[in-house]
Order: C-alpha cells, then structure tokens, then sequence
C-alpha cells in the first residue's frame, strides 16, 4: 500500500538520508530527478517537467510488469499550487510500493528517471559531501548572521538567538540609558564599509567594551551550538577588529576569514568572498585524499579499476571513494556508491576536469 499525499513532505537532505535511502531494497525502486526554481515565473515550469517524467516513468513501470499506480502520491502532491514556489535548484523523487520521499536539492541536477531495486543516488553524493559544505558568519557590530554553505547557495541557520541585531542580544543596564547607535568610517576598513559605534550617555568607554564582548560572546555560544557535532569548517566575514574581539571572548574555531565588513555586500557576493577564503582548505582535503590512494594503491589496498571497486564495496572493503561527476558508467558507479553507503563507507565526489582519461572512481580499501 503506497503512502498518502498528506505523508509526502518537502525534505532538506540531512546527515544520514543517502545512508537510509542506500539501505533501501524494493521492487520497484522509482527514482526521478530534475531541474526546479527557487522564485519567479519560472517556478511553474516545474509542473510540466515533472508532469513529462512521470510518464517517462509510467512507461517504464509498465515495461517491466509493474504498477503504475505507486506515482499517484507524486502526482497528487504536485497539483498543490504552493509546491512549486518551496523548491531549490534540483528536486529529488523517491518511491517504492511502501513510500515517497522528496529531497529539496541545492544544486541543479539532470533530469532522469530510474527504475531498479535500488535507488539512483549517485547524483545526490555532491550535495550533501562535507567537502564543499561550510558554515559562514556574517558579523558586524551591529548584526550577526550564521549561514551554510550548500551546493550553490547559502543557507540562513536560524538558532535560538541568531539571526539577531545587537540590540536583541545586548539591553541597556539602566532603563533611563538609551545606546545611541551611529555609523562612521572605520580606518583603515577597505571599501569605506561602516562600522558601527555605541555610546551610552554617561556609561563611558568601558561600558561600551564591556557590551560589545557580551555580544560577541552571545555570537560564539551561538556558533559553537549550531556547528556542534557536523566537523564542517567556518568562515568568519568581518573587519579584523570584530574578528580579533570575537577570537578573544569566545571559542569559535575559525577555518578562515574574510577580513571586511558584510553590511553592504548581498548575499551572492557574501557567498563569493566565503567560498574564495575557504576554497584552498577544501582543496588541500581533496589532495590529502590523493596522497592516501597514493600509498593505498602501492600498498594493494586501492583502486581505480571500476570492477575491482565494484567488488570490494560489495565486500564491504572500501573505506573512502571518490566519484567523478558526470561518470559515464551510471549504473555500476551507483551501485558502488550504494554498497560503500550500506556498509559504512565514506563516499565523495570529484568536479570532472575535463580528462576522457580520468577514473571513473578512486577507492581506499580497509583491507
């Protein structure tokens, strides 16, 4: 008995659901993916591409003596007007005669439709891989915003106190004081960017440092909190002088730092300065990966052969692989993606660089 539309929900990939979708065994095992967007007109489209797909999937049920029928949940939960307008850039469809589920992607995926008794999740490795996932805080006297960074865009983290202003987390000791807050150019701050000065009428200077380390103080607890237990790195975007106070009064671990103030960036160009601070960090995981197949291959204990790969990861010997976007061998590369995940390996994915040359995967073997 297929589930109900009322128990199809809108989901954001998280830690542990390609592992719980690898663990899935059925007949048939539907898998559809495809383009979507974010806002605007083009949200709409989303409903004639899905609409097509489904009959590309139909077709393929019925070719191979399965019922169709397992697709009315999708259909039904795509005839709700709003549905459209929650999307990211791609969206991820899974279905067997017992369940639906639907993934919110933050990155553009080809469209396809897959029919097995497994599910196609090889396109879903880069977008929920931790080497190109980051957190990022926005910081500035006056504000404080925590994102993360997932596939193309940032993603707002809300907490229990951020996103928040500083007057939300810092209130005056006396109520008859007022913090008068007003802009000025900060020496020595590249782009003329304004930081912002307090000051209490009669508090003093001491007054006002004391409540710019409480509120730094309140911003790190904060952090620390939200990134506990996801081993992802951060990215601090501030002046060198709110950097320098956050690092003083606090234990956030900062991976890198942009040293500006954000107050007049958007959010793309946020997203650009970050990524750029972060992106040698990401590269020297993936060459530390190189260096260990490296060893591992001199030692008989990795490969790049696609069947020897597919061998070990149904043995249960693969300890980390990288996959190559855009691999030609879909079917089989799914599979060791599958079993890696079944049997508690690590699993990433590697940008194409264009070589016809390159391996289609790169394991490291446990033994």
């Amino acid at each position: 008995m297929a589930m109900t539309t009322s128990e199809t929900i809108l989901q954001t990939l998280k830690p542990g659901d390609l592992e719980e979708l690898a663990s899935i065994t059925a007949k048939p095992c539907v898998s559809i993916l495809m383009r979507t967007h974010r806002s605007g007109p083009d949200t709409q489209q989303g409903s004639i591409r899905l609409k097509n797909l489904l009959n590309d999937a139909s077709k393929k049920l019925k070719s191979l003596d399965h019922d169709d029928a397992i697709l009315d949940q999708v259909k039904e939960a795509a005839r709700v007007s709003n549905f459209w307008q929650h999307q990211g850039e791609g969206l991820a469809i899974f279905v067997t005669p017992d369940e639906c589920q639907m993934f919110r992607l933050n990155r553009e995926v080809d469209e396809i439709v897959h029919v097995g008794e497994t599910f196609l999740l090889l396109p879903l490795i880069r977008e929920q891989g931790n080497r190109d996932r980051y957190f990022v805080l926005s910081l500035t006297w006056d504000e404080a915003k925590l994102y993360q960074r997932r596939g193309e865009s940032l993603e707002l983290i809300e907490t229990d106190s951020l996103p928040a202003k500083f007057n939300d987390l810092i209130l005056p000791r006396d109520p008859e004081v007022s913090l008068q807050n007003r802009s000025h150019q900060s020496i020595g701050n590249a782009g003329g960017s304004s930081t912002a000065m307090f000051h209490g009428h009669g508090q003093g200077e001491d007054k006002i440092e004391a409540d710019r380390e409480h509120y730094l103080s309140l911003v790190g607890e904060e952090v620390v909190g939200a990134m506990y237990n996801t081993g992802l790195p951060l990215v601090v975007v501030a002046t060198e002088e709110v950097n320098g106070h956050l690092r003083a009064v606090s234990d956030v671990s900062v991976d890198a730092k942009v040293g500006a103030s954000p107050s007049q960036w958007s959010e793309v160009e946020l997203r650009d300065h970050a990524h750029k601070a972060i992106a040698p960090i990401l590269g020297a995981q993936h060459d530390k990966f190189e260096d260990r197949f490296g060893t591992a291959v001199a030692q008989s204990k990795g490969s790049s052969d696609i069947a020897d790969v597919l061998d070990a990861a149904k043995n249960g010997r693969i300890d980390t692989v990288m996959i190559r976007d855009g691999a030609r061998e879909l079917n089989r590369v799914n599979q060791v993606v599958i079993e890696t995940l079944r049997n508690g390996g690590d699993v990433f994915s590697k940008l194409n660089d264009g070589s016809s040359e390159a391996a289609e995967v790169a394991a490291i073997y446990r033994f």
